[in-house]
């Protein structure tokens, strides 16, 4: 087995005990790919000697039971297996002592050795303030075994005073400035979960890239919270009026959820602000950290993978259209191809149909991943022209627009597009064929990724097309950089998409999972008028819209006959 011959090959000089590879290869076999199975023993296990930490926060550890306590206690214990090394952090409360009294049972139940620290902060005299995680570094790395506990307290030199930390947001980060290199993950745990999305019916979002959401989600959550503080009733009406006094202890739990959750996002963005690019945070229930099983514990599965449970570019709706008479809850419409029915049942079987158990359901549910982010432009521009792109064909440009964000770069462009196919495209003939008709352009970073989508089909009917998707090869996998590129493109045109894929390509199983129908573009367009075709069709919309589209001939028509009859602009 591949993981057996990596481990062997990376681990052979560490001997690690019997249960420790258990550990390793129950989650690596289960739920990591190869590329991730290849990050993760470079990064934890290269003999370096440089150890990994991660910060741990856990809400109200004071209520957790004694049960949860050592379910939660052998969770540390292979985090520490898999070479992550935890850092305790006590969010300032009246139960400070308490907590650190908990935390200290709980490190020993993991045959950890706890370090208690008062004073994480320490204010100078001339203002300057100095985290214990940058003066106290070779301490916590003097002994494999030896795990800090941060309690909220700042020492002030000028009066020789200690003095709490007033709230967790400036706990934090005073912690971690000046940024602390060798912290990989910030985890939190809570009794509530992770950031709430509405798109997930109020489960908790799958993953946040902060650079790009924390403005909007943050601007949200606080309406709600004033929204709450107000205990405005919905009219005047005195029934209405009533109901809120008669609601008061369900809306002061709202208002205390809706504030620990404002308050979780603050704290992700201000320490992932300070941590490396490539640094993770997870936000997650102390139930679901506790859980047994390996590959369904949120944070041994991000150590390893380094994502989410799930993809969050999974459609949000997968339940068969109301007016289907079949009770089957499957969520796809697929046309006849070449495929025989046995065949794709068992694709669809294999990819769409995988059975969870109810304790992955919960951890799916209550968890989300962060990263730091990384820069997105869209540009909307249908027509590109000197004016708003550089690098058109044969039309010169100055060479200090080169890096102008405010114009698309199409050398760039090109150059991610040449190695993520490993050919060569001719950018005059795919401009000649996509100018005056581009729907968007999405850009990722300094173009590690990108984009192209496009309108197709009849003038009076057209439909949006991803024309060009593509990551730079050494990303590919890492960084969520496909889910957000996806996630972004259904949320610009969430009624109708389509692209289109070779049938043996590698990825038609992740694209198969992200789409709600799929055509074999080989097959009879209803009409006779049949042309061999190495490509698949995938579609993606909202039921409705899926619904009405796959049962009109003249729009499956319009879908096929336009998106095969593309003509690749790749150089011969």
């Amino acid at each position: 087995m591949m993981w057996n011959r990596l481990l062997g090959q990376r681990l052979g000089y560490q001997q690690p005990n019997a249960l420790s590879k258990n550990v390793m290869l129950s989650v690596l076999n289960s739920t990591a790919t190869k590329r991730e199975a290849r990050d993760y023993l470079a990064k934890y296990t290269d003999g370096s000697g440089r150890q990994n930490h991660c910060l741990l926060l856990i809400r109200h550890l004071q209520n957790i039971s004694h049960k949860n306590l050592h379910n939660l206690s052998g969770t540390i214990t292979r985090l520490r297996m898999l070479g992550l090394k935890p850092i305790c952090v006590i969010p300032p409360s009246s139960h400070v002592d308490k907590q650190a009294e908990l935390w200290d049972r709980l490190l020993s139940l993991a045959e950890l050795k706890p370090l208690h620290l008062y004073d994480s902060l320490t204010l100078d005299s001339d203002g300057s303030l100095e985290s214990v995680l940058q003066s106290q570094k070779s301490v916590f790395e003097q002994s494999d075994r030896l795990v800090p506990i941060l309690r909220p307290y700042m020492y002030d030199k000028s009066t020789a005073r200690q003095s709490m930390v007033p709230e967790s947001t400036s706990f934090l980060r005073g912690l971690c400035s000046d940024r602390i290199p060798y912290i990989d993950k910030f985890f939190i745990l809570n009794n509530i979960g992770g950031i709430p999305s509405n798109e997930r019916q109020e489960n908790s979002h799958v993953f946040i890239n902060l650079s790009q959401e924390f403005h909007h989600i943050s601007k949200s959550l606080s309406n709600q919270l004033d929204k709450l503080k107000r205990r405005e009733p919905s009219s005047e009406d005195l029934m209405d009026r009533m109901a809120v006094h008669m609601k008061e202890e369900e809306l002061s739990l709202l208002e205390l959820k809706c504030k620990e959750h404002l308050e979780d996002l603050q704290l992700m963005n201000v320490v992932l602000s300070n941590l490396s690019n490539s640094s993770t945070g997870l936000i997650t229930t102390t139930r679901a950290a506790s859980l047994a099983h390996n590959s369904n514990n949120p944070l041994l599965h991000n150590l390893l993978t380094d994502r989410s449970l799930i993809s969050s570019s999974l459609p949000r709706f997968k339940k068969r259209h109301e007016s289907l008479k079949s009770k089957d809850d499957h969520a796809w419409y697929e046309l006849p191809g070449d495929l025989d029915e046995e065949a794709r049942e068992r694709e669809i079987r294999d990819t769409n149909h995988v059975k969870m158990t109810e304790n992955m359901q919960d951890a799916i549910f209550v968890t989300t991943v962060f990263k730091k982010g990384i820069h997105i432009r869209v540009y909307n521009e249908s027509t590109l022209t000197a004016e708003n792109s550089v690098g058109l064909p044969n039309t010169p440009y100055n060479y200090t627009d080169y890096d102008n964000d405010s114009k698309l770069n199409l050398s760039k462009l090109k150059r991610i597009l040449d190695q993520s196919f490993g050919r060569e495209l001719d950018l005059k003939h795919y401009m000649n064929r996509i100018n005056g008709r581009i729907a968007s352009v999405i850009v990722i970073g300094n173009y590690e990724g990108i984009a192209i989508l496009t309108y197709e089909g009849p003038p009076k009917n057209e439909f949006v097309y991803l024309d060009k998707f593509a990551v730079m090869p050494h990303l590919k996998g890492s960084l969520g950089i496909s889910d957000i590129i996806f996630n972004l493109m259904f949320k610009l045109f969430p009624k109708e998409l389509l692209w289109r894929s070779r049938r043996d390509n590698v990825v038609n199983k992740w694209y198969f999972q992200r789409s709600v129908a799929v055509i074999d573009l080989s097959m009879d367009l209803f009409d006779g008028n049949r042309l061999p075709s190495q490509f698949k069709l995938f579609y993606y919309g909202d039921p409705e819209a899926a619904f009405k589209s796959f049962n009109n001939t003249d729009r499956l028509k319009e879908y096929t006959r336009y998106v095969r009859d593309i003509k690749p602009s790749w150089t011969k």
